[in-house]
């Protein structure tokens, strides 16, 4: 008989028990934070009309995700990430009071070449922020972010901060008029920590950018350092269109606010950061673990305040801010920032013969209510087998059960590590389970 072989797509993964418990802690640290800043959390749909995910972003997306036809003929298309569902979600929803402040973990498709960190499913934590114009919205995402970092034990990272209004205005200064060239030059710029500078130069001159205007937007993309020194080297730049004035502006007025939520610290000014995604149209962000550069970026976000218009009638502006989840484990490992967590049951309870099978399940059941996770023999083992899957199955402690036991109403707890033994009631049982590592 011919043997099968079925194995994952490219780009998918399983998760296996130890890593799963591990994304359950990071989900609850996370809406731990979110919920302090009172954001409401929702999910989007995972399935979503194929010209939705296109309306922004135009045809030319089909060819970096996961779309499809039904039954019924409808293109059809995975999400690709989560703020242009949560944007369609409010775009009609006049009923909701502003600002309007949704979180959500959840995963996404991309038909990206998979990488480190990043595969072709991935999970991602986001807030959004719809109905504020200011940049106290923008400084609150970004804190969110931090706290979220801190909430895990994160401490060694950077968050870089710019502004794309501002840099696209500058482009436009410089000579870059087309707007074709525009978000070539733009997707060039984004990849300035992927790319040595020689082949940067390369690809702009390769689309016909002019070595005075190539030195200027090489130049002025270098700035970066605390928002005061990057703000003082920007007033020496002459920015003549109205665009470019509210950028700096909001760039000002950001810095004053980062400061309120006390994590200026962790903030720079780095004009380099452009932000991949076509929709973002003023403040810019990413996340850096300073101890990983191969991860990349570990948040980002920024403001986007046409996108709400395409989706509805509401004419909302909007910031937001996502994380990856993988990426963010990977800094969290590597810094040895876990918790130990048990995978399985706490205790077992062995029977020692057939007919007390039930009297062990009814003791086991009395332990799940009383919050102590329990196993029971469902193959009708033999003691010493029963043993011997507890122990394969790193359960710490064993309680054997036998008509003795049943008598007295009491118990042996047994370390599966030390052989150790603490006799207890049935009553204290659950109780000083609890108190055991």
């Amino acid at each position: 008989m011919e043997s099968k072989s079925f194995t994952l797509p490219r780009g998918m993964k399983d998760v296996e028990p130890e890593e799963m418990n591990r994304r359950l802690w990071l989900y609850d640290k996370i809406r731990e934070v979110v919920r302090r800043y009172g954001f409401q959390i929702v999910e989007p749909t995972t399935i979503e009309n194929l010209k939705t995910l296109e309306a922004k972003s135009g045809p030319a997306i089909r060819k970096e995700i996961y779309w499809f036809k039904d039954k019924s003929g409808r293109s059809l298309g995975l999400r690709f990430d989560l703020t242009v569902g949560i944007a369609r979600m409010i775009a009609n929803r006049y009923d909701l009071p502003e600002p309007i402040k949704f979180a959500t973990i959840g995963g996404n498709w991309r038909y990206d070449e998979p990488q480190f960190g990043r595969y072709r499913y991935f999970a991602q934590w986001d807030i959004e922020i719809f109905g504020s114009e200011s940049p106290a919205a923008d400084a609150e995402v970004i804190s969110v972010g931090a706290d979220i970092l801190g909430n895990v034990g994160l401490r060694d990272f950077v968050i870089r901060i710019s502004n794309r209004r501002l840099t696209e205005s500058y482009l436009k200064q410089v000579g870059i008029r087309s707007q074709i060239q525009l978000e070539q030059s733009l997707r060039i710029i984004d990849k300035i920590r992927k790319e040595p500078l020689d082949q940067l130069r390369g690809e702009l001159k390769a689309i016909k950018i002019k070595e005075k205007a190539m030195n200027d937007i090489l130049s002025y993309i270098a700035l970066n350092g605390p928002p005061a020194k990057v703000l003082d080297d920007l007033s020496d730049y002459d920015f003549r269109e109205e665009n470019a004035k509210k950028g700096l502006n909001e760039l000002r007025i950001l810095a004053g606010e980062l400061e309120s939520f006390g994590n200026v610290s962790s903030c720079v000014y780095d004009l380099s950061i452009v932000r991949g995604i076509g929709y973002y149209d003023g403040i810019v962000f990413e996340a850096f673990d300073k101890g990983g550069d191969d991860v990349g970026s570990i948040f980002g976000g920024g403001r986007y305040d046409k996108l709400c218009r395409i989706y509805g009638k509401r004419d909302l502006p909007a910031t937001g801010v996502a994380g990856g989840i993988e990426r963010l484990m990977i800094s969290l490992e590597r810094a040895n920032l876990f918790p130990k967590m048990r995978i399985g049951a706490k205790v077992f309870v062995a029977s020692v013969q057939e007919g007390i099978r039930s009297e062990a399940i009814r003791l086991a059941q009395t332990l799940r209510s009383s919050g102590v996770s329990a196993e029971v023999d469902l193959k009708g083992r033999n003691l010493s087998k029963q043993l011997e899957y507890a122990n394969s199955a790193r359960i710490p402690y064993v309680i054997v059960l036998g008509p003795k036991e049943i008598q007295t109403q009491s118990v042996r707890i047994k370390s599966m590590e030390t052989r150790g033994e603490i006799e207890a009631s049935f009553t204290e049982l659950a109780t000083k389970l609890r108190t055991l590592d």
